[in-house]
């Protein structure tokens, strides 16, 4: 089972921010996991809440700020002084730093229409389009979401992208899961590591048979990685991937 380092090593590195990811590979972790938005602009970049409240303390939405002004917040000090003046970084940025280095799982986080197309111009763009290769080879990328509706835009502009439905912990009717997913070619399904698809045996099986990438997230103890490794899933994110990678070994 590959491990994901979640917004990449944000155990002991500021979520989402380059000495997270950079930390990351240097721990041998070169698949993370990022989270992307809009810019009031309509820039992607690399954060994951809809606001600056819990990492800034500020009473501000994403899609409220300018992407020039995305230097004025300060997105580090939170975990550390030595993180100070760490500022939020572009997708783009992030794409040309890493590139043919890792794997990235890219969330589509927020709701806007454009932010697929958005999001696939720039892996056009700096070329990362064409890493087409098996779920998780390095170099390579998936593009993730909890909102259905992106990843039917996805399939709107390729049927060559990985795609992965996140699913939060919940009652699910696995049939229409399954049928949302043949319809619109969706080809990963990530649920919550306590969501109860994981006690259905014959529907994993179903799954994994039909060639569906299976991953998983919410990783609160190593107990949960243990049993997603035993269950023989394809990768799961963590915040603390050096722990979890221990107890697979």
């Amino acid at each position: 089972m590959n491990i994901i380092a979640h917004r990449g090593y944000s155990d002991l590195a500021p979520e989402n921010t380059l000495p997270s990811f950079d930390l990351a590979i240097k721990k041998g972790f070169n698949i993370f996991e990022l989270d992307i938005q809009l810019t009031k602009d309509k820039v992607p970049i690399v954060f994951h809440d809809y606001d600056l409240n819990r990492i800034c303390g500020l009473n501000l939405k994403i899609n409220e700020i300018e992407f020039n002004s995305i230097e004025d917040f300060d997105v580090g000090v939170w975990k550390g002084d030595k993180f100070k003046n760490e500022i939020i970084p572009s997708f783009e940025k992030i794409l040309i730093k890493y590139k043919n280095r890792t794997h990235l799982q890219i969330e589509l986080k927020s709701h806007e229409k454009e932010l697929a197309k958005l999001v696939i111009d720039l892996l056009e763009k700096t070329e990362w389009i064409k890493l087409t290769g098996a779920p998780y080879d390095v170099p390579g990328f998936s593009i993730t979401s909890f909102d259905f509706n992106n990843l039917i835009e996805v399939r709107k502009i390729s049927n060559d992208i990985r795609a992965g439905w996140l699913l939060n912990y919940e009652k699910h009717n696995l049939d229409e899961i399954l049928k949302l997913l043949q319809l619109h070619n969706i080809n990963m399904l990530i649920p919550n590591v306590d969501d109860q698809i994981w006690n259905d045996n014959y529907f994993i099986d179903k799954l994994k048979n039909s060639g569906y990438t299976l991953c998983a997230w919410g990783a609160k103890s190593t107990s949960d990685v243990i049993k997603m490794n035993n269950l023989g899933i394809s990768g799961m994110t963590v915040n603390w991937p050096t722990k979890a990678s221990k107890v697979i070994e």
